[in-house]
């Protein structure tokens, strides 16, 4: 764990970001629509308006990513606990989950997560994300060790001050041990498409459509391809003039999946994720949830979210 974490560090410290406040006027019309000109209002935010959208799609691909601009009047864009960001944010991430009765009551599982979010440019971003889990089988056995491993690649297609629409490449590669349920034992190739959106009065609503297919590994217990889903509501209330805490926002996350290509019956599992975020002093922000089934799936019996990120 500690040397994962070591990689994580050293990730963060190869990337550096190059912010240039004078620009040329030739510069500035160059630039003005992927990045939004810089203005007096909009530096005392500490952040840049983002401009990017079919029109003009060929910008932005290669202009350095930079915070967004934040106000009063707008909601800020906000990551959640499970449903995938629409937009793009620099920060690196520490998940730890309890799933109580995993896969029809064979296991009990504490998965410590580490995920790095890199924004290349405005357009572009990596993921990274692989985990620890120690597994409590039926047979109380305890087995520990590394989790699977996945990577996606992130392509911001329309953004504004009140929308991000994006899509993402994911492979999901098999590095845990599947004797052991440490992993899946499949490679997975995915494609995914998420957007959010700013409701007014700091309300946000955020969506979130995927698939993902095999395409490695003979599992036959696993569907041909897998519709992924979510939508989720958030709400976030400002504390004015306190160093240390500086906002609250909880939320809602309806997630869920369904499998093609099963021989056995055609089946949606929904699952609902209330929670709360805390937003601390220098960036650093705690998130908590719990989540439960609702349609009767014996997936799990219940999910203990705790999440601690950083943004840099």
């Amino acid at each position: 764990m500690l040397r994962y974490l070591a990689i994580l560090i050293c990730f963060t410290g190869l990337f550096t970001a190059k912010t240039t406040y004078g620009y040329s006027h030739e510069d500035s019309v160059r630039e003005g629509n992927a990045s939004g000109e810089v203005t007096k209002t909009q530096a005392e935010h500490h952040g840049v308006k983002r401009d990017l959208g079919f029109s003009n799609f060929l910008e932005g691909w290669l202009t350095p990513w930079q915070h967004y601009e934040k106000t009063k009047d707008h909601a800020p864009r906000v990551p959640l606990l499970r449903i995938t960001p629409a937009f793009f944010q620099r920060e690196v991430r520490f998940n730890y989950i309890y799933i109580d009765d995993e896969h029809h009551g064979e296991a009990d599982v504490n998965e410590f997560a580490f995920a790095l979010e890199l924004p290349l440019t405005l357009r572009l971003k990596v993921d990274i994300e692989s985990a620890v889990l120690h597994v409590n089988t039926v047979e109380d056995n305890d087995n520990v060790g590394f989790g699977d491993t996945r990577l996606a690649l992130r392509a911001m297609l329309f953004e504004n001050n009140t929308v991000s629409l994006s899509t993402g490449s994911v492979i999901n590669i098999p590095t845990g041990d599947a004797d052991r349920e440490l992993g899946e034992e499949i490679t997975t190739l995915g494609q995914q498409l998420g957007c959010w959106i700013d409701l007014g009065h700091r309300i946000s609503l955020h969506t979130f459509l995927g698939v993902d297919v095999p395409a490695g590994g003979n599992d036959k217990d696993d569907a041909d391809m897998e519709f992924l889903y979510g939508a989720a509501v958030s709400k976030t209330f400002t504390i004015p003039e306190n160093h240390v805490f500086h906002g609250i926002t909880p939320f809602l996350e309806l997630n869920g999946h369904r499998g093609f290509g099963l021989d056995e019956e055609k089946q949606y599992f929904t699952d609902l994720l209330p929670g709360v975020r805390l937003d601390l002093s220098h960036e650093l922000y705690v998130l908590a949830g719990y989540e439960l089934p609702l349609n009767g799936s014996e997936e799990f019996d219940e999910r203990v979210w705790f999440s601690v990120i950083k943004d840099f």
